[in-house]
């Protein structure tokens, strides 16, 4: 596996004392609201339609290969015609498991991929799919909702703080109604669980809002996120499970799924909104700071300072959230483009997967519907 340095999409803003509220649009598109759609045909070249289709095909896939097993399946993924290919392995079973995914629709790769078992132990829990839940969790949107891809404040009142995106919304068992965002956005990690707690406020633009809620537990070793305890009188403002451009129709999240390479996925941040493109690789390793995460994926997404913490989904499926950036620091995705060609690279966003979130958090659940 491949360990690879990222700079952090974070940036340091003063506290002011105001806030807007942003209402959410009518969606053009069934199924994606319009700027989402935009986004797919601009980054992807597909339509609304097909988007979902291949993302509905990366959710089966997933499906599949947590049925067999690795016994059965060394791979899978979907090839750059959004077709589906499973790797079979040899033994016993192998005529077996191939009839069984050409069955399912699904191409059956003639070489297959042999992974060393010290290899595949490593990256077997990013493959494990957990139960898809489609319990109507979600509450209604309102205008003062605070959505998936909202920008948000991480700081205290008397100082500064980082600015960073909303991931999904989320129930606790125990602290009732959360956010899932990223876990560097926390900047006092070793105030979490003391009396002097990070405190998240609503930003738009320069301009900061009221405290909604407080960081609760934050998380920078393997896997990156945080979760954010939402305040009584805040509630019902974090019971949707929709995510957005802020101030755009919102696309409402129907449960999750693991990442696949080769899946189509979007991210939505409050520095560059919807953005998409395809899962590179798995069991990704990536230094931020001085922490090593080993059990993120990366996508072919662009996103800037801003956009960590922001929910990455595939389809209407929640996939992860947005992590850490190669082209973090340049102005523009437009920009970042040109200059990552120039070194022979391209934008690349690194992300937490979210069951692997839900699986280290017992009893943890995003909004669904």
């Amino acid at each position: 596996m491949r360990r690879r340095a990222f700079r952090l999409s974070i940036v340091a803003v003063p506290l002011l004392a105001t806030m807007a509220v942003f209402a959410p649009t009518a969606s053009a598109e069934p199924g994606l609201p319009p700027a989402l759609a935009d986004a797919v045909a601009r980054d992807l070249g597909l339509t609304p339609q097909q988007f979902l289709d291949r993302a509905d095909a990366a959710r089966r896939l997933a499906d599949f290969t947590d049925a067999v097993g690795s016994d059965g399946v060394t791979n899978a993924w979907l090839d750059g015609d959004g077709r589906p290919v499973v790797a079979v392995a040899d033994g016993p079973t192998r005529a077996d498991v191939a009839d069984a995914a050409s069955a399912s629709g699904f191409e059956v790769d003639a070489a297959p991929i042999v992974i060393p078992p010290a290899v595949f132990d490593a990256v077997q829990p990013l493959l494990d799919l957990l139960p898809f839940d489609p319990s109507p969790t979600a509450g209604p949107i309102r205008a003062s909702s605070y959505l998936g891809g909202d920008s948000f404040l991480a700081g205290t009142p008397a100082g500064l703080g980082q600015r960073c995106s909303l991931g999904f919304n989320a129930v606790d068992p125990t602290y009732g109604s959360v956010n899932i965002t990223a876990g560097h956005c926390n900047p006092s990690t070793t105030d979490t669980g003391s009396a002097a707690l990070t405190g998240a406020y609503p930003m738009c633009g320069s301009l900061v809002g009221s405290k909604f809620g407080t960081f609760y537990r934050t998380s920078q070793s393997r896997n990156d996120y945080a979760l954010i305890d939402i305040d009584d009188a805040n509630v019902a403002e974090f019971e949707s499970n929709a995510v957005r451009v802020p101030g755009a129709g919102p696309l409402h999240v129907t449960g999750t799924v693991d990442p696949i390479v080769g899946a189509p996925v979007c991210k939505s941040g409050s520095r560059t909104g919807f953005s998409c493109g395809t899962i590179l690789s798995t069991g990704q390793q990536v230094a931020l700071g001085n922490n090593v995460l080993d059990r993120g994926f990366s996508t072919s997404i662009c996103a800037l300072r801003g956009d960590s913490g922001g929910p990455v989904v595939s389809g209407t499926l929640a996939v992860g959230i947005a992590s850490a950036s190669n082209v973090g620091d340049q102005p523009s995705c437009e920009i970042a483009t040109v200059v990552s060609m120039l070194q022979g690279q391209r934008p690349e966003l690194f992300a937490t997967p979210i069951n692997d979130v839900l699986a280290e958090n017992p009893g943890l659940t995003i909004r669904t519907s």
